[in-house]
């Protein structure tokens, strides 16, 4: 299907795309992008390229399909970078976990000359790098993307059937609305994770006892925590706005347990936990 692919950030979900790429015979040459020697090696070690290298503008001449993995707020740089050294009418996609203001930078950035559809693939770990990718990865997973009345619907057809020959679930949504349904069931899940496990710590501090006492609710409730400092930054800055209003609601949720709980009324207390049982059975 393609000439020259690249992958910028050749990650967990880089990598796994390189993967999947490979296992179907999608692109005659799949070159990654990456600073640290660690990550080229691994992407090369599980071949999920053919070729590894930290000089973007060398990677990008001339591709006609590119994959862009980093932290969200390296999206517009990296875009500014390669956009005059594509191939015209390549088609650039990404798997950021914010949408809105990528979409609104890079798609004027390519302008007519590529074609930039938005993407975010429902997938992933804790774990990072490309050692934990995997080929079926994107399996029965959503692919979100949000394609802008601008955007070329040939370009957009080929994403589509590319995310369902991987075994996912492509999903068509405006930018706006991925970022504020995300901030409810990925951003916020990943910002109490890292509360609790703060909690965790000054826990520990005061007796480290604690640490024995782990157990499955724990470890469920903050897996994700692990996850990239880094990436989970920029996502939380590149969708403030939905993610405060997300913290509101929690709050506002947090509260009423408090007084239910402050109150000793057990009914209350009942009722606000088997709505939440409810809710969660349903899916």
């Amino acid at each position: 299907m393609f000439q020259r692919l690249v992958i910028v950030g050749p990650g967990l979900i880089g990598a796994s795309f390189g993967l999947a790429i490979k296992k179907l015979g999608l692109a005659r040459e799949i070159i990654g992008v990456a600073r640290s020697l660690e990550t080229q090696n691994g992407a090369l070690q599980i071949g999920a390229c053919d070729f590894v290298t930290s000089d973007l503008i060398e990677a990008a001449t001339n591709a006609d399909f590119v994959f862009l993995a980093p932290p969200v707020g390296q999206m517009k740089s990296v875009c500014e970078r390669i956009a005059p050294v594509l191939t015209k009418n390549g088609i650039v996609t990404d798997a950021g976990s914010t949408k809105a203001q990528i979409v609104r930078d890079c798609e004027a950035i390519f302008g007519k000359n590529a074609h930039f559809i938005g993407g975010h693939p429902m997938a992933g770990s804790e774990k990072v790098g490309p050692l934990a990718a995997r080929a079926d990865l994107f399996e029965s997973a959503t692919w979100i993307l949000t394609p802008t009345p601008q955007t070329d619907a040939d370009a957009l057809q080929v994403l589509q059937k590319m995310t369902e020959s991987f075994g996912a679930r492509p999903l068509i949504l405006d930018a706006q609305t991925h970022d504020e349904l995300l901030a409810v069931t990925s951003h916020l899940p990943h910002i109490t994770a890292a509360a609790l496990t703060q909690v965790f710590g000054i826990a520990r501090g005061q007796n480290e006892v604690v640490a024995q006492l782990i157990a499955g609710g724990w470890r469920d409730g903050t897996r994700v925590a692990a996850g990239s400092a880094e990436m989970w930054r920029d996502i939380c800055l590149s969708n403030r706005d939905a993610i405060l209003d997300a913290l509101d609601d929690l709050s506002l949720e947090l509260n009423h347990f408090r007084a239910a709980l402050g109150e000793n009324n057990d009914g209350s207390l009942l009722d606000w936990l088997q709505s939440a049982a409810t809710e969660r059975r349903r899916f």
